[in-house]
């Protein structure tokens, strides 16, 4: 499953998951301005620990304001981020599109 992980290291990082299984990513220099390292699991949460976690994410990076507009609250990852353990809001490729195209059709 691909997946936008949100506030890793400050950035918003695709990466392709399995559901519940452990990972290792690392976004290059090249890639990412710098280099990042993820390690740990994207797995299932209730909407309510996604919506904590969200909510913490953006007290620590008022940038990712923005993302409060997902819908689909039940991703959560959880590991290290260049060696920091962290718990930050996902969000699926499928459902980051279905966002993106219904704000552009309401804008229409």
């Amino acid at each position: 499953m691909k997946v936008f992980i949100y506030n890793a290291d400050g950035l918003t990082i695709p990466v392709e998951v399995e559901l519940g299984l452990p990972f290792k990513f690392v976004c290059t220099e090249e890639e990412c301005g710098r280099e990042v390292v993820i390690e740990g699991v994207v797995r299932l949460a209730s909407e309510e620990e996604f919506t904590e976690t969200l909510e913490s994410t953006i007290a620590e990076n008022s940038d990712f304001k923005k993302i409060r507009e997902i819908a689909a609250r039940m991703l959560v990852f959880e590991g290290k981020v260049n060696g920091k353990e962290v718990k930050l809001p996902v969000e699926s490729f499928d459902d980051f599109a279905k966002r993106f195209l219904e704000q552009v059709l309401v804008l229409r």
